[in-house]
């Protein structure tokens, strides 16, 4: 055995173009792998986060009644939150908890008027990594608009706006609150249309408990786990109750998952590709070596130490040209997280919470696929060449 990865050794340096050749077609396909599947997640991930952020969550629960007409934003169908917090929190894989009221309004200021306006109501210590505020800090008293809608209304920091709609009791009712920060989008509907406040801001206004929400939005350690927690959930919950999973209904998030599967396809082709690369890379240097392999066979080594001798060949040359792979690949993708790809223009006219600007996602998954893929496929490349050894002559070989 020490004798033929001393040979292996030797033939890697003996032929220094056809080393640099075969690890350097390994090297762009792991690096081609690593920066394509960090685009796709960071494609993705900022689009599921802030639909969730926005609507789904990973589960959503409100009450049946408000479920029938949701599209109205009904004011008399909230529930005690906090008694089903006190359950739920309980639930393993649980992370994140976040009740809502959400409900039309009017917005005031001076004699400006804005009617059809979304109050987005929210505990500001749980949305913290709600993408779309950007961690604004917001206290009670205070309200976050659009810049878009604050030039529409001409409204500044500190400017005082009235918020003027019906209670659950039906009477109209009025509450002033202070411009603390603005928030930016390039969707028309939330920046025309939606207006951000504290949860008890909204309770006072609307004639609530301070237990109560219209909704309460569940998050667990991760999207698959979600369904396991649906179903302890549904366990306790009573029948006043409608509760959806993120991929239930016809959520955007739902209908997104035809896009999740185009995309997964292109990565597993990206990947296939890049096997036959590094294979086909392989196989060509071992095929042209056709003479090597019969003096060896010819000075006593058996077909399976001239295999032997090749796999550790392949392997250590896949191995250089992987790690090699593995350093470029990941110092692209994190210099590109950094700069990110704007795509501004070909996304300013779709109304989905998308972030124009994709921010490739470098993670030790997508760099183990990578590793991976280069070690495995120019091992598994020596294989192509056991038949061929097992068949090949040494005296035929002589004789040429």
């Amino acid at each position: 055995m020490k004798f033929i990865l001393k040979l292996s050794f030797k033939n890697i340096f003996r032929n220094h173009r056809r080393t640099f050749l075969t690890s350097l077609g390994i090297t762009i396909a792991v690096a081609a792998t690593i920066f394509g599947k960090s685009f796709i997640d960071g494609e993705f991930a900022p689009v599921i986060q802030n639909i969730s952020d926005m609507e789904t969550g990973h589960i959503k629960i409100v009450k049946k009644e408000y479920k029938k007409k949701e599209f109205l934003m009904p004011v008399n169908q909230s529930f005690n939150y906090m008694f089903l917090e006190s359950k739920i929190e309980r639930i393993n894989d649980v992370k994140l908890l976040r009740p809502r009221i959400k409900f039309p309004t009017l917005i005031a200021k001076g004699d400006y008027e804005v009617d059809g306006v979304v109050g987005f109501s929210i505990l500001p210590e749980r949305e913290k990594k709600f993408l779309l505020l950007g961690g604004r800090s917001l206290n009670r008293g205070e309200i976050i608009i659009s810049d878009k809608f604050a030039q529409k209304i001409g409204a500044q920091k500190n400017d005082t706006l009235i918020l003027i709609t019906q209670t659950k009791y039906g009477y109209l009712n009025g509450i002033s609150l202070v411009v603390s920060d603005f928030f930016q989008t390039d969707i028309e509907y939330i920046a025309n249309n939606m207006v951000f406040l504290h949860l008890s801001d909204a309770q006072r206004l609307l004639a609530l408990d301070s237990t109560d929400a219209f909704e309460l939005l569940i998050y667990c350690k991760d999207l698959a786990s979600s369904f396991k927690v649906t179903k302890h959930i549904k366990n306790f919950l009573n029948d006043g109750y409608h509760l959806s999973n993120w991929r239930e209904g016809k959520t955007i998030l739902n209908l997104l998952q035809v896009s999740f599967f185009v995309m997964g396809l292109v990565f597993m082709i990206i990947f296939f590709l890049a096997s036959i690369a590094i294979i086909n890379t392989m196989i060509m240097s071992l095929y042209e070596r056709k003479k090597e392999i019969g003096m060896m066979k010819a000075l006593g080594l058996r077909s399976k130490n001239v295999f032997l001798v090749f796999f550790f060949e392949t392997t250590t040359i896949g191995i250089l040209g992987t790690m090699v792979g593995v350093i470029i690949g990941a110092v692209i993708t994190f210099i590109l997280s950094k700069t990110g790809f704007d795509f501004s223009d070909a996304l300013k006219n779709i109304q989905i919470p998308i972030t124009p600007v994709i921010y490739p996602v470098l993670s030790f998954t997508n760099i183990f696929i990578g590793f991976s893929l280069g070690i495995i496929t120019s091992s598994l490349s020596s294989l192509f060449l056991l038949k061929r050894i097992k068949n090949i002559n040494p005296a035929e070989i002589l004789r040429e």
